[in-house]
């Protein structure tokens, strides 16, 4: 008994292997058309098959109800409905035979020849290779009954007739891949729509068929719309929190179903970024985002490249469908920026090891010394006049086409150069101000009776708006600015392009600007001059 337990167990482990094969699969889901051979025994002559033959074998007598085989082709019309057309050929034999010649024989053919519906119960959120169905149809049935006596005189007598019939039935398909089947099935068929005449009876069937065609599915996709076509490394953040694109979904199954939608850039992206299974009611067309995962890897980009965004949608109802899309898309290289000002501060590196440093040894400079005005104004001057002595100067970019995208310097990456054109020096000046906590704010100044844009910073000195003479006794030459408490604090604006001549020059440049552009001819009110707080 104890050898024979373990074998018992191995058996039953099996069958239930070989049990769960057979009953839950994706290849459950059957293709759109086919076509399949049946063959059946129908009882035409309503007699049983039989053989009789005498002690010797000379005479006797073969009785045959009635077999014969079918082609069909079947093509799905909706979801689980199908179209069938059947071609069947059944005869039942009558013979007597004397020392091996036929002295009598009577032969019933029916030719059927039907058109009809099958619907399988199974949905396909229930994957299983056997698929029960049940059927239905009708049409003509060609009759054809053959009397013949005495084989050496060849005497025969034919008679033939058509009569319209219906049958029904079900039956079971039994998948052995997404594209063959066996089958097996009952009919009964109502011939002359009458269940008393010779020919209607049951019928019993055995075949197989091969399939072609899409497989039923889940959902269709509508549309892939980019909301991004171009990736700027520096706004890898920002990609992290919007959609890139948004793809539409649409339940074709005729039940809820379940999507989850996976995307990434191959080249850029750090994994697989996922939706989440999302519900899509029947007949209902979901918007779903789909967003990438960026990391500081993408920051390694050096050229502008064209990659492509792969989209993978899984679709879950019983079983699981997954289909691969993909939508180009383009990396630009590192430094590049298209030009709008919101994303500029995406470029600044407050906690970059070089900026840390600097900023770090300019502060413990002034730790001890006496400096006339609020504290954030003079560590701004002694910032500001540190990257003057460190020979930082103003260079501005070659020309560049319209259709190339800007190019930005990191804080370091000027620092290093020693040079850079206003975005760059506006860049490094406003991370340095960064690292020591020091509120920033970008002013783009896009004149119209300029062919360039131009761009400028300032700062908040933490000072309130009443004490505004502790700044300067010209309230020209700073700005007050309400925040979103309502707290209303001193800015001073500040040219960067002046590094050259100090901080108080650049300063004062900037509040004339800042006072003609803004104030004498209204350019914030015209919209061409814009202020753009560092969050």
């Amino acid at each position: 008994m104890k050898t024979m337990k373990p074998i018992l167990m191995k058996t039953i482990s099996s069958c239930i292997i070989i049990f769960s094969i057979f009953t839950t699969s994706t290849l459950a889901v059957q293709r759109s058309n086919g076509i399949g051979l049946r063959a059946s025994f129908w009882n035409v002559k309503d007699q049983p098959t039989q053989v009789n033959t005498n002690s010797f074998g000379e005479s006797g007598s073969v009785n045959i109800g009635g077999a014969g085989g079918w082609i069909y082709f079947f093509s799905r019309m909706h979801n689980n409905w199908f179209l069938e057309f059947q071609l069947g050929s059944v005869a039942g034999v009558n013979e007597e035979f004397s020392s091996y010649l036929v002295e009598k024989v009577d032969v019933t053919v029916v030719l059927p020849f039907l058109i009809g519906l099958r619907y399988d119960i199974l949905s396909p959120r229930f994957p299983s290779r056997i698929q029960p169905y049940l059927s239905t149809g009708g049409g003509p049935y060609w009759i054809m009954h053959v009397n013949g006596n005495d084989a050496f005189a060849g005497e025969q007598e034919v008679k033939s007739k058509v009569k319209n019939g219906l049958y029904l039935g079900g039956g079971m398909n039994l998948m052995m891949t997404s594209w063959a089947a066996l089958n097996m099935d009952i009919r009964y068929h109502l011939v002359n729509f009458s269940p008393d005449y010779e020919a209607s009876g049951m019928e019993f069937g055995f075949g197989f068929s091969v399939m072609w065609g899409q497989k039923r599915e889940l959902f269709q996709i509508k549309a892939i719309r980019p909301v991004v076509s171009d990736i700027y490394p520096a706004y890898y953040p920002f990609y992290n929190l919007v959609p890139l694109a948004l793809i539409s979904i649409e339940n074709v199954a005729g039940f809820p179903i379940e999507v989850n939608v996976k995307s990434r850039i191959a080249s850029v992206s750090e994994r697989m970024k996922e939706s989440g299974f999302i519900t899509i009611q029947r007949g209902k067309t979901e918007d779903i985002p789909i967003s990438a995962i960026f990391g500081a890897t993408i920051q390694n980009v050096d050229t502008r490249k064209p990659a492509m965004l792969d989209i993978i949608v899984e679709a879950r109802a019983g079983q699981t469908i997954t289909r691969n899309f993909s939508t180009p898309i383009m990396v630009h290289s590192r430094n590049a920026w298209d030009g709008k000002m919101d994303k500029l501060s995406f470029f600044l590196t407050p906690e970059a090891p070089q900026v840390m440093e600097f900023s770090r040894k300019v502060m413990a400079q002034i730790a001890s010394e006496t400096d006339d005005g609020p504290e954030r104004l003079a560590q701004a001057r002694h910032l500001f006049d540190a990257l003057s002595a460190l020979g930082i100067r103003y260079q501005s970019d070659p020309t560049i086409p319209f259709y190339q995208d800007d190019r930005v310097q990191f804080a370091e990456q000027t620092m290093s150069l020693g040079h850079g054109d206003c975005d760059d020096l506006v860049v490094l000046y406003a991370s340095l101000l960064s690292s020591i906590g020091i509120k920033t704010a970008f002013v783009e100044v896009r004149d119209p009776s300029k062919s360039l844009a131009h761009v400028y910073l300032m700062f908040d000195t933490e000072v309130e708006a009443p004490n505004g003479d502790q700044i300067s006794t010209n309230a020209k030459r700073y700005i007050v600015r309400e925040d979103k408490t309502g707290k209303q604090t001193i800015w001073i604006p500040v040219e960067t392009t002046l590094l050259d001549q100090g901080f108080t020059e650049a300063w004062n440049s900037a509040a004339l600007s800042y006072l003609e552009e803004a104030v004498l001819r209204n350019g914030m009110g015209e919209g061409w001059l814009s202020i753009f707080d560092v969050e």
